[in-house]
C-alpha cells in the first residue's frame, strides 16, 4: 500500500494527505457543509445490517430471523429509510420514535412499540399500525384491550421480561461497582416477575390480546460470552414458568435486545472496554445455542419460533464521523509551555462533559494526515465550560483552518446533542460513494428559540 492511498477502514482511507470517507474528502465536505458536522456511511451501515442478518440466520435454521435496529441510537429519517431499504424492523420507544420510524418507511408489521407509561393514544395508534406493543406493565395489558374493544381490533403483543439472574456474579461494564443482576432487576425497564407471571394466564382470557412473544434488553453490561449465556438461560427459565402458567403456550417471537458491543468497541458511555470483544458470529452462535439448549431442557419446542436482535451502538457506532475546524490558536510561553486549539464543537454535541484524561475520540486532523504528530495541544471545544475535548495529545502543527474527524461517533452521540449556551446543533450528510447529501439541517438560532413564549405583559 502506497503512503498516499492508505485504507483506515472499509470506509475511511488517506488519500493524498487527506482523510477520505467512502470516496469524499472530509476537507471538501467540511467546506461544502460547514462544522461541526456529522458525516455517516451508507456503505458502512448496510454493511453492518447484512453482516447481522448473516451472523443470525447461521445460527438459526428453526425459523426466521428480524433485525429490529434500536432508533435510539441515530434517530434520523434517512437512516432508517436506508434500514428499511435493507428489510430491517425497528424498536421504537415512545410516540417520537414511533413517528420516526414511520416516516422512515419501516413496515408497521415490523415495529416493535416499547417504552415505560403507553397511553391509550400510543396503543391506539399502535394497534391501528398492527405494531407490536411490548408490555412493560399490566396496567398496559389492560388498556391494550380496552383499546382493541373500542377499536375491534386485536391487540399482537410481546412481555417485556426481567430475568433473576441466580448465578451470576459478573459486574457491569456501565458500572462497574455493582453486579450485573442487581442492575437488570433494579433499572426499571420490563415488567417485574412477580407481575408478570400472572399476566400470562390474564393476556389468554382476554378477548382482543394476542401474546405472540417475549422481549428482554440487558444492555451494554458485559461483552463477555458466558454472561449472555447466562443472561439467555434465565430469560428461558422464565419463559418455562410463563408457559406452565399460560397451558403450554410457546412464544413464537422471541427478542434478544441489543447491547452488542461494536467491533472496535471504542465508546465514551461505557467504563470499561478494555478486555477482548466477540466477533458477531460469537455473538449469535452464544445466544442461539443457549437458547436453543435451555428451551430443550424445559422441553419447549423451537421450530418455527421467529428470533430478533436489536442492535444500537453494535450497528451504528463506527458508521459516522464528526468534523471540526479549529479556528483559534492560543500559546502559552511564560508561566508553562502549553498550546490550546479552540475548535467550533462541543462537548454538549458529543455526550463527553467533563475533563477527558484519555482520547475520548480516535482523531485525525484531516488536512494534514500524513504530517508527523510531533506537538502536543489541548482541543477545546466553544461553550463557557472547561471543554477538554482533548488534553495535551500528539498532533500535526496546528493553524486556524485545519479540520480534525473525530471517528466512531455514529451511536447515541448526535441525538443526546443539547443546546447549552444556546448553541445551534450540528447537521448531518450521508455519504454514497462519492455522494454527499444533508439528511439533517444544521440547527438555526430561529431553531433554538422556536419554542420559547414571552408573555404579552413582558412585551
Amino acid at each position: 500500500m502506497s503512503h498516499n492511498d492508505e485504507t483506515r477502514s472499509n470506509t475511511l482511507s488517506i488519500k493524498e494527505g487527506q482523510l477520505y470517507i467512502e470516496g469524499c474528502s472530509t476537507v471538501e465536505l467540511a467546506e461544502k457543509f460547514g462544522t461541526p458536522l456529522f458525516v455517516l456511511s451508507e456503505k458502512h451501515l448496510r454493511q453492518n445490517l447484512r453482516a447481522y442478518q448473516a451472523a443470525f440466520e447461521a445460527h438459526w435454521p428453526e425459523g426466521e430471523v428480524r433485525i429490529m435496529p434500536a432508533i435510539k441510537a441515530n434517530p434520523t429519517i434517512a437512516v432508517r429509510r436506508v434500514l428499511s431499504e435493507e428489510g430491517a424492523g425497528c424498536d421504537v420507544f415512545g410516540p417520537g420514535e414511533l413517528e420516526c420510524a414511520l416516516r422512515g418507511g419501516v413496515n408497521p408489521e415490523m415495529i416493535s412499540v416499547n417504552g415505560s407509561i403507553k397511553d391509550h393514544a400510543i396503543i391506539e395508534k399502535a394497534i391501528l399500525l398492527g405494531a407490536r406493543i411490548v408490555l412493560d406493565s399490566p396496567k398496559e395489558l389492560e388498556i391494550c384491550n380496552e383499546v382493541g374493544e373500542k377499536l375491534n381490533k386485536t391487540a399482537r403483543v410481546m412481555f417485556r421480561l426481567k430475568p433473576y439472574l441466580h448465578d451470576l456474579g459478573e459486574r457491569s461494564d456501565f458500572l462497574p461497582q455493582q453486579e450485573i443482576r442487581e442492575l437488570t432487576q433494579t433499572i426499571k425497564y420490563g415488567i417485574p416477575t412477580s407481575e408478570v407471571l400472572p399476566m400470562g394466564p390474564r393476556a389468554i382470557e382476554l378477548p382482543f390480546v394476542e401474546p405472540v412473544g417475549v422481549h428482554i434488553h440487558m444492555g451494554r453490561h458485559s461483552k463477555k460470552l458466558a454472561v449472555w449465556s447466562q443472561l439467555i438461560k434465565g430469560y428461558v427459565d422464565l419463559i418455562s414458568q410463563l408457559s406452565a402458567r399460560m397451558g403450554g403456550w410457546i412464544p413464537q417471537e422471541v427478542d434478544f435486545g441489543g447491547g452488542f458491543a461494536a467491533p472496535q468497541d471504542q465508546e465514551t458511555r461505557v467504563a470499561v472496554t478494555d478486555y477482548p470483544t466477540p466477533s458477531l458470529g460469537d455473538y449469535a452462535r452464544t445466544i442461539t445455542t443457549s437458547f436453543r439448549n435451555a428451551m430443550q431442557r424445559h422441553g419447549l419446542s423451537t421450530n418455527g419460533i421467529m428470533i430478533e436482535v436489536e442492535p444500537g451502538r453494535g450497528l451504528h457506532n463506527e458508521t459516522m464521523i464528526h468534523l471540526t475546524q479549529v479556528h483559534n490558536i492560543k500559546q502559552e510561553s511564560i508561566n508553562l509551555d502549553h498550546r490550546w486549539a479552540e475548535v467550533d464543537t462541543s462537548e454538549v454535541f458529543l455526550g463527553i462533559m467533563g475533563v477527558n484524561p484519555t482520547p475520548p475520540f480516535d482523531y485525525v486532523v484531516a488536512n494534514k494526515a500524513y504530517r508527523p504528530r510531533n506537538h502536543r495541544f489541548d482541543i477545546v471545544g466553544m461553550t463557557c465550560n472547561a471543554e477538554w475535548l482533548y488534553q495535551q495529545v500528539p498532533v500535526p502543527e496546528l493553524e486556524a483552518g485545519d479540520i480534525i474527524a473525530m471517528l466512531n461517533t455514529g451511536a447515541y452521540i448526535e441525538p443526546m446533542a443539547a443546546n447549552f449556551n444556546a448553541l445551534p446543533r450540528p447537521g448531518m450528510v450521508l455519504v454514497n460513494g462519492d455522494q454527499a447529501d444533508m439528511i439533517k439541517r444544521h440547527e438555526t438560532l430561529d431553531d433554538v428559540f422556536a419554542r420559547h413564549v414571552v408573555p404579552e405583559r413582558l412585551r
